[in-house]
């Protein structure tokens, strides 16, 4: 198949040079200083179980041509903050090719597809994230998996997320479709509202936050927070679904959440589509968000003192 990688950091990186390794033509969307040094010195991503560095095409956005490379799917693994002004862009280079592209999020938050349906067709679509990895730029840990499925089910998409999630399975990433994608992106979003934000605040790694008996407490009413604030979107989440979430993260490789490793870089953070999407579906509800707004606020304060 044929990809294009809408955003080569560390999810977008590892996914794109697995594809590669498994025979897929791949384009790769970077820019500014990143794009400069995958230009001169290749792509390079490393993991516990795989390796990879050579050189891969890549540009700018607003220097691919759509026509010439016939792409059959576009993945979105660019911040979500971003995401509207890039489907701005995108939707103009897509307005006037022959062959219309599937797209595929594998962003964080549960509003990206929504946002992707306001300017792309809605068959063409695709919900997806992925779990079990901690990647950023070069570096990739986890034994990864990737949920995929149509936010708007025909007879065709549902025919090609098939031979999708084929592709992705022979790349050696594991893959499943899914029937409820909706509900899939709440239960992640469980994890990141959980962890996300208060590692951020407190500049440590997953691994210490939840050994840490009252600070683990602390994320598991993030995490109930999140599960009441999906009912406002008619996903329903049982306890037994959210406590799975909570000793996924608490039994999974002590890692840098995306937050945190944005702070760090001092890069803008996915506070509201993280965060504030929790706090804003359960006020719809008439429902508090105590720590979610705790957590939250004091991070955009620190933040906004420390520029």
């Amino acid at each position: 198949m044929n990809f294009l990688i809408l955003g080569t950091g560390g999810i977008g990186a590892f996914y794109g040079a697995r594809l590669l390794n498994s025979s897929n033509e791949v384009t790769f969307v970077a820019r500014g200083t990143h794009l400069e040094a995958i230009k001169n010195n290749g792509l390079k991503v490393e993991h516990p179980d795989f390796s990879f560095f050579e050189n891969v095409k890549v540009s700018e956005l607003k220097d691919i041509n759509f026509n010439s490379l016939n792409i059959d799917v576009i993945i979105l693994t660019t911040k979500s903050n971003s995401t509207r002004i890039i489907c701005k862009e995108l939707s103009q280079k897509l307005s006037n090719i022959k062959k219309s592209p599937y797209l595929l999020s594998l962003q964080n938050g549960v509003e990206n597809e929504k946002v992707l349906c306001e300017y792309f067709p809605k068959e063409k679509v695709l919900g997806g994230l992925t779990r079990k990895i901690g990647a950023h730029i070069i570096k990739a840990t986890g034994n990864v998996e990737t949920l995929i499925g149509a936010i708007y089910k025909t007879k065709e998409n549902t025919s090609f997320l098939e031979k999708l999630n084929k592709t992705i399975n022979n790349s050696r990433i594991h893959s499943e479709v899914v029937d409820d994608i909706n509900k899939e992106l709440w239960k992640k979003l469980i994890i990141n509202n959980g962890v996300n934000a208060i590692c951020a605040l407190l500049e440590i790694k997953t691994g210490i936050l939840m050994n840490d008996k009252k600070l683990s407490s602390l994320v598991y009413g993030l995490m109930k927070e999140t599960v009441s604030a999906a009912k406002a979107c008619n996903v329903n989440i049982n306890e037994d679904e959210l406590n799975q979430m909570y000793e996924l993260i608490k039994n999974f490789d002590s890692i840098k959440p995306s937050m945190l490793v944005d702070r760090e870089f001092k890069r803008e953070l996915e506070i509201d589509e993280i965060c504030t999407v929790v706090i804003n579906y359960n006020k719809k509800q008439n429902i508090d968000s105590a720590y979610t707004k705790t957590i939250s606020y004091l991070l955009e304060f620190i933040i906004k003192e420390n520029k």
